[in-house]
Formats: C-alpha cells, structure tokens, sequence
C-alpha cells in the first residue's frame, strides 16, 4: 500500500536521480567526437536502475513477514508515538479479534524476516528485533506468556510464533511456528539470503522492507530505499565509566558503536524489517528502537549482518543464548598529550586518540595474556582502536573463549608487542530477559557452570576477576543439591585439577566415570559429590 506522501518522495527520488545522470552527460569532457556520441542516455539508465530495485523487491519480499504482538490481557497502551489510520488499540476501535482478520488492530507490531536453519534441520525460523518479541511464548515452556506473537505471511498465510531464543543485548530474537505447519505453507515461507557486509561503502544504495503502522498485515512488505550514510553509530550517547557500561543491563552491544546509518524512511513498525543490498540479499535488520530513543523520526538505523551477527543469529536458531567476549580491564581513551607523558619524546605518536589499559584485574583473560596496567592499545585483530567504545565493541562482538590478537605499546623505552588473549563472558546483567531452549552445557550430576563473569548477579563489589567458574543452576534432589552447592559458589578445583573455563571443568567431569568427585570452592571448602547412581540407591 502507498501513501501519497510515500509516492511523492519516491517520485523526487527517481527525478533527482534523472537529474543527476542527466548531469553526467553535460560534463565538459575533452572535445572528442566519440565521446559526444556516446552520451549517457540518463532516462534509460534511470529505468536500469528503478528495475534494479524492482527485482530486488520481488526476489525477497515473501521472505519479509509482519509480526503481531498481542496482549493476553487488555490493558491499556502507553504509546509515545503518532497512531495514523487510526492504529490505536487504546481507542476499542478492533473490529475483529482474529488476527488473520485485516480488521484487527495489534497492540505491537514489526516485522521478521525469514533465515536459512544454520543447523541443517530445515525448521523455519524468523529473526526480528528481542524488543519486538519481550515477553512472548518461549518454546517447550507451558507457563502463561504476557504476549501472543502472530505471524503475518506471504499469500495471507498467518500462524502464531514462539521464541526459540532471545538475546537484548544484540537485540536479536529467533522465533518459530507455535504448531507445526503443512509442507505445503513450510515450502511457501522461503529464507532469505544473506549478503556480504564487508564491502558495504557510504552512499551504497539499499532497500528496506517492513510493516511500518502494522500497514503490512495482508502479508506484503512495504519498500523504501536510499543509501548507506554511515558506519558503527551509537543509538544514544553514553557517559559512564567503562565497567557500569560493561555490566549495565540498559546498554547493548550497540552502544558501542555497531549500527548502519540509512537514510531510508524507517517508521515504526520497521523493526525487525530486512535491509537488502540491489541483489536483494540481507545485509542487514532494521531497527526504528533508536528513534524512541530522541533521535529524529526520518534517521534510521539497521544491525548489520556481519560474521558477528551471524555467530549471534546462529546461537540464538539454536536455542542458545549468544556470549560475547571479555577482557577485565579498565580502558580509557586519552588523547595524544597523554600518551606522550607516558612514553619518551621522541616516541612517534601521530594519532590523536589512543586507548590505555587503566588497570588490569588480577586473574583475568587481559592478565593471563600478560597485559599491564598503562600498556596502550593500538589495535585488535589488526583493526586500529581510537577510543575505548572500538575495543569494547570488538572484544564483545568476537565471543566469549575466541582467541583475539591486541597490539600494544609499553614502557618507557617503548616496544611494540602481539598478546594474545583468550577472552572471557560479558557479564550478563538482565538475565530474566535473556530467553534460551538449549545450554551450551549439559546438567552434571544437577550441576551446570559458567563463566566466573557469566552473570552480574554473581560478581563481586568492586568488581574483580574469581580464578574460578561459578554454579548458575542446581538440579532439585541431585548429587551437587545433595552436597550443599547452591547458585552463585565458586569452584576453583575438581580433583585437585584447577578450574577457571566451564570447558575446563566439563573436561575433568568426562574423566571421573561414575566415581567421586572433590570439588573445592573458592573461600576454601571442599564437598564430596557422589554419582547419580549413588543417590538413587540412597
């Protein structure tokens, strides 16, 4: 459906881009007969480019869906945004309660957009924004959501949905068919394909497809398009100090700078929406969160789909939830007068802001690796650094136990070093919002560990580094139930053997067979934890 406002800009679009090649073609080249009779015919390539556009449309819209967010319980909407067509669910306007029914008016909405199952099952999958979905179905689980999720398809095709996972640091949700569906509708609802967002560039043509005021609830997306304006933007400005932003459960990982830039007319409703390079391929999820967030409504904003969101989408389709890496330093941008007084004069430092390691926690990945306090960070995995945001968007995007490279700079008689570092878990500081179906980690004897930083909950005041893994759940009346753990020890051996990676741990549970095991915590006990079996006799 179109508007008029949405036909008129269109239409200066295709003109300004008719002016523009138009222009080309009265460019005073050198006076050459062969150039003057090859003159660029603007209006022909104009059209080249409008069917570029059309194509690219028709080959991923039935990939696009709708999304429906329906309360379970009426209550009242506070909305801060415009209802147009009178969208508005506190006005007891719904002439049907089908959502199937073109009547029904959501009391959220976006959009979704289909994937390829990374794990080979042929399931069909939905990735849309985690705010879009908060407080929807999760699969497996009976309990009473707040919210139905519906899905609105290609060819009217419609059916409720439920979380798989979701994660609201990357902002990123996978959901799924409630029930399952007929081969035949299964066959219709086709994924996307993924584009390559490596080569994006300023001023690169895009086209974004979503449901803008729920006007795509017949199952068609609606397009707009324009260019990429720019690269790792910020969805608000953030002024705190490095570890309240690490451990805030209000920040995301694009805080720290991750977001494309379009110029594309991006209202609410666009969440979750795909935004597709000219061969209609994804290359990225939009995102109107920012808008709510103070920023003018015509500024849009997509999370791009790098092979840091692909890890992050491909954990999320297998239920699990995303882990992002970890170094436990305090770093702080200073600008070049600061990094001088640090090293000797005649130390070549030509750039105006670099990256120093303030402190470095005692047991953590940085310290391991043999950072030092005052070391400066120059770049990570060969990407240069210019303020802290660069290092913690890195280190998070690269995934907890991923080995990362960090170029430094140390000592007064400096030298240029390689650490290699093995990074630890972000602490997760929401975690009611995280949703998982799967764990990266199976129950041991009703046991499951982590990260010592896997959770905030569990971190101590001030903030320090445990050479230990922590208990995020005990299993009732199992063997570590048995033994007195609770959620929140710390385990810093298993047999005498140290222990600082949930792999590490997991490594020595595979050697102790049905035998007893000693696990030590870190303020010093030890508890005896005898094999299930042995329980079950008791």
């Amino acid at each position: 459906m179109l508007n008029a406002q949405s036909t008129q800009i269109a239409r200066s679009r295709l003109l300004a881009i008719m002016a523009f090649l138009s222009g080309l073609s009265l460019l005073p080249f050198a006076p050459s007969p062969s150039l003057y009779a090859q003159n660029l015919d603007a209006r022909a390539i104009a059209f080249a480019v409008q069917q570029q556009l059309v194509q690219a449309i028709e080959k991923s819209e039935k990939s696009v869906v709708a999304i429906s967010k329906i309360k379970t319980k009426r209550q009242q909407i506070q909305s801060r945004i415009p209802a147009p067509f009178g969208l508005d669910p506190n006005q007891g306007l719904n002439l049907s309660q089908d959502p199937k029914n073109l009547n029904f008016i959501p009391n959220e909405f976006g959009a979704g957009v289909l994937i390829p199952d990374p794990t080979g099952q042929n399931r069909v999958l939905i990735l849309t924004n985690y705010h879009l979905t908060e407080g929807g179905p999760v699969a497996g689980k009976k309990t009473n959501p707040e919210n139905r999720i519906f899905v609105h398809a290609a060819n009217q095709l419609g059916f409720y949905a439920e979380l798989i996972a979701a994660d609201p640091r990357s902002d990123l949700a996978v959901l799924t068919p409630a029930k399952g569906l007929p081969n035949r509708s299964t066959r219709a609802l086709s994924p996307i394909k993924y584009g390559n967002t490596e080569a994006i560039r300023k001023g690169q043509f895009v086209i974004a497809l979503g449901n803008p005021y729920a006007i795509a609830r017949d199952g068609s997306p609606s397009a707009s398009w324009g260019i990429v304006s720019n690269f790792h933007r910020y969805p608000v400005p953030i002024f705190k100090n490095f570890l309240n932003q690490e451990l805030d459960k209000e920040e995301t990982l694009h805080h720290f700078g991750t977001l494309l830039q379009v110029d594309t007319h991006l209202d609410l409703g666009t969440s979750g929406g795909a935004l597709l390079d000219l061969d209609g391929n994804l290359i990225g999820v939009t995102t109107s969160l920012a808008a709510l967030e103070g920023y003018e409504k015509s500024t849009g904003f997509a999370i791009p789909i790098d092979q840091a969101t692909l890890r992050i989408i491909n954990s999320l389709a297998a239920g699990m939830e995303p882990e992002y890496g970890f170094l436990g330093i305090h770093p702080l941008t200073i600008e070049q007068s600061q990094a001088r007084h640090l090293f000797t004069r005649n130390t070549v430092l030509l750039e105006p802001y670099y990256v120093v390691a303030k402190s470095v926690k005692p047991h953590s990945p940085a310290q391991l690796a043999g950072m030092l306090p005052d070391d400066l960070i120059l770049s990570i995995e060969g990407q240069k650094l210019t303020r802290d945001f660069d290092l913690m968007r890195e280190v998070g995007k690269a995934g907890a136990g991923k080995e990362v490279k960090l170029q430094i700079l140390r000592g007064k008689k400096p030298r240029e070093l390689t650490l290699t570092v093995k990074l630890g878990k972000w602490p997760v500081a929401d975690d009611e919002g995280i949703v998982q179906t799967q764990f990266h980690h199976p129950l041991w004897r009703g046991l499951r560990v982590d990260y010592p930083t896997a959770r905030k909950k569990y971190t101590f005041s001030p903030f320090s580094y445990p050479p230990a893994v922590v208990v995020t759940h005990v299993a009732p009346e199992s063997p570590a139930q048995q033994a007195g753990l609770k959620e929140g020890n710390f385990i810093s051996h298993f047999n005498d053997q140290a222990v600082r990676l949930p792999d590490s741990f997991y490594q020595e549970a595979q050697k102790a067979n049905n035998s007893p095991v000693t696990l030590q915590l870190l303020d010093g006990r030890k508890v005896i934890l005898s094999p299930q079996e042995a329980i079950k006799k008791q």
